[in-house]
């Protein structure tokens, strides 16, 4: 033993068995046990003091969880009592419904939106063909302008609208 202190330089212990001290972590509270109740041998007595000289290692675990949605998972779920489970998946059916419904009235006015806007050209259309209709015995050239922006309008608001979805959707891809 006093060979092995002298090539260390000191009294700290080799790194085998700082290694062995490691490796078994259940025997450090045996032997503190021991040591409490007064059973301690020589030889754990030496075991014991070479663990104590050997470097701590401390181990650190961190555990992060995240979920979205109303409902935790199953395993958080379960450590609620029932009728707080019952509040938490009563309450994720009603935000579900909402969501459901807000998504429902906004295609619908959507829908509306469209619905009204293809009733309003189709009106500016057929005045403007009438109005050229009505021109056309006196002025033969004011019909012929008038009935031409018509088609051109008539081209302007269902075409257009759709050209310019497309391009917008092709710049969000890329």
């Amino acid at each position: 033993m006093a060979a092995e202190k002298s090539e260390q330089g000191g009294s700290s212990p080799k790194p085998e068995t700082m290694l062995s001290a490691a490796k078994e972590p259940g025997e450090v509270a045996e032997l503190f046990e021991k040591l409490e109740s007064g059973d301690l041998t020589h030889d754990e007595q030496i075991r014991l003091g070479e663990m104590m000289q050997a470097p701590a290692v401390v181990m650190t675990a961190m555990r992060h969880e995240m979920f979205s949605g109303p409902i935790p998972p199953a395993e958080h779920l379960n450590q609620y009592d029932e009728s707080i489970r019952r509040l938490i998946v009563e309450m994720a059916k009603d935000e579900q419904k909402h969501a459901h419904s807000m998504r429902e009235q906004g295609l619908q006015g959507a829908i509306n939106k469209d619905r009204r806007g293809q009733l309003l050209g189709g009106a500016i259309a057929i005045t403007g063909l009438v109005v050229a209709a009505i021109i056309a015995p006196h002025s033969a050239a004011a019909a012929a302008i008038i009935g031409t922006l018509d088609l051109f309008g008539m081209v302007a608001l269902f075409v257009a609208p759709r050209v310019l979805d497309k391009r917008r959707q092709d710049n969000q891809k890329s």
